[in-house]
């Protein structure tokens, strides 16, 4: 039997290893016109998936949030809210209000201010200026990746689990830590032998067993699977209460949110929509961007006075007229596929260099993507277990490589929407504006 449930666990971490890159690939190049069937066949790929399980672990877990007080109609009301560090101002002037029951993702570039946001919501950090409100009845939850130091390492998985809420059965605390990759003898673990990974799916657990109406999730799914993915989304759409999440997962916010903020250039915009729309309308913002300017129509020719004289005169004018036409007509043809062949050369020249920038990106991802892949395979080495300091560097090192990928992905999101606007513009035959 252990043999088999050991068998069984090799098979689950290469499934889950397959899973993640068909999602990678998926996430890289969804809105990339040129890959859209091979999109569709991954996705489809995806849905044939048979998603194996350790024995005895639930397949439909369904976790239900401890019913907390109604809070006030305003949820979160921010003001003018700025954060600098000493000369560098990392977001300035982000107003606005989250209401009771509302779902809104906060989105950017790695280095853009999401985390930094997310704190001083949560009251975690100061505000340079500006004001957060918080509502009336407003219980509020946080996580971030550093949530797991708050967890006590002395106690057990299962007393940690425990401490956390008693409103839930113990077979309902079971189902939890099962769908969160804890099951048999594993909830017996102390939190200190746990690998990062493991103490930061934990800290999320917890919040599940939390009497709450407001979460504030800060890149909750980095350490999910597949499933435990799936769990979580369908926990937090039953959610009553408000919720505002930082993160880089597409298809979980997609289906979750109805409002995203966009960080940029130390500004944030709100669109109001999940993330499909979100990035429909950076996609018309582009293209607006590289409009074509509109072909002035030439003057009129000014009406000539004909010679009332005699009809050869008249015939001498008209054929010297016509000469005249001709000519401003074959000059104007010649200078018009001059300027436009000039246009588009320049169009091309920008068009090579943002490919040239999206194959260095493609490179970057492809490696460490590589990289990132074989650090989690280290992870599941049981000997690895034998050498804590290494454990620990693993863990940095792929916290760094995900922050990388974050921002990897979306500057290539972003420079494949302008490069597709470009080229819409060539293909329409009107050449983009400056």
């Amino acid at each position: 039997k252990d043999r088999r449930r050991e068998a069984l666990k090799k098979e689950m971490e290469l499934q889950r290893a397959e899973i993640k890159k068909i999602r990678e690939f998926i996430e890289r190049f969804r809105y990339k016109a040129t890959k859209a069937s091979q999109v569709q066949s991954r996705i489809k790929m995806l849905e044939k998936f048979d998603v194996l399980h350790e024995e005895g672990q639930g397949r439909s877990v369904k976790i239900r949030f401890p019913e907390s007080p109604r809070s006030g109609k305003e949820v979160l009301a921010i003001r003018g809210l700025a954060k600098s560090y000493g000369d560098t101002n990392v977001f300035s002037d982000v107003s606005f209000t989250l209401y009771r029951g509302e779902k809104a993702a906060v989105v950017g570039v790695n280095g853009a201010g999401k985390s930094t946001l997310s704190r001083i919501l949560s009251g975690e950090e100061p505000p340079t200026s500006g004001e957060v409100g918080i509502g009336l009845n407003v219980k509020m939850a946080f996580f971030s990746q550093e949530s797991a130091q708050n967890l006590n390492y002395r106690r057990t998985i299962w007393e940690e689990v425990n401490a956390a809420g008693t409103r839930s059965s113990d077979q309902e605390r079971r189902n939890l830590l099962g769908a969160f990759l804890f099951s048999g003898d594993d909830i017996y673990k102390e939190i200190s032998v746990l690998s990062g990974g493991e103490k930061s799916r934990l800290a999320l657990l917890k919040i599940l067993l939390t009497d709450t109406n407001l979460l504030i999730l800060d890149e909750p799914t980095n350490h999910l699977d597949l499933k435990t993915r799936e769990i979580f989304q369908n926990a937090l759409l039953g959610y009553q209460g408000t919720i505002l999440i930082v993160s880089h997962d597409r298809y979980f916010l997609d289906c979750l949110v109805t409002r995203v903020f966009e960080l940029r250039d130390g500004i944030c915009r709100e669109y109001p929509g999940n993330y499909t729309y979100f990035i429909e309308k950076r996609r018309e913002e582009q293209s607006a961007a590289l409009a074509p300017l509109a072909p002035s129509a030439p003057p009129a020719p000014p009406e000539e006075q004909r010679d009332a004289g005699s009809p050869g005169a008249r015939d001498r004018e008209a054929k010297a007229e016509a000469g005249r036409k001709a000519e401003e007509r074959s000059r104007k043809t010649r200078e018009g596929k001059r300027q436009e062949a000039e246009e588009r050369n320049r169009v091309s020249r920008a068009t090579s260099a943002l490919k040239r920038d999206l194959a260095k990106i493609e490179e970057r991802i492809a490696l460490l993507e590589t990289q990132k892949s074989e650090g989690e395979r280290v992870l599941c080495e049981p000997d690895i277990y034998r050498d804590p300091e290494r454990i620990k560097q693993l863990n940095q090192e792929l916290k760094a490589i995900s922050a990388e990928l974050e921002d990897l992905y979306y500057t290539w999101n972003d420079l494949s929407l302008r490069l597709e606007a470009m080229e819409d513009s060539l293909r329409n035959g009107s050449p983009p504006s400056n």
